[in-house]
């Protein structure tokens, strides 16, 4: 199935497919439209519930320093699907470290 077409993403998966659009060097209305859809299909639901921190910080990472899916510059950041997603990302980030840190000691 394209990647295009599909609306069942896994995070790690979502993100995979992220960096993939993100390296591609064109920058073109058709390679923006397949950014906006994949933005949309972006699962909010499970950035809270996963476990691999190396996924999450991915994420993070993709939505700090992207050119197509990171945020905008300070003032405009308030209603962007990326604020969300990064607290979201940071929040399970932490609650992985104290569990971790739970587990060792």
């Amino acid at each position: 199935m394209q990647p295009w077409r599909r609306i069942d993403w896994t995070l790690p998966e979502w993100t995979a497919q992220a960096w993939t659009l993100e390296h591609i060097p064109r920058h073109s209305r058709q390679m923006n439209a397949a950014c906006a859809r994949h933005i949309e299909h972006f699962p909010h639901e499970l950035v809270v519930i996963e476990l691999d921190a190396a996924t999450l910080l991915s994420l993070r990472a993709l939505l700090h320093h992207s050119r197509r899916f990171g945020r905008p510059y300070r003032g405009a950041r308030a209603g962007h699907w990326t604020t969300a997603a990064i607290m979201d990302a940071n929040n399970q980030l932490a609650r992985l470290r104290r569990i971790e840190g739970r587990n060792t000691a």
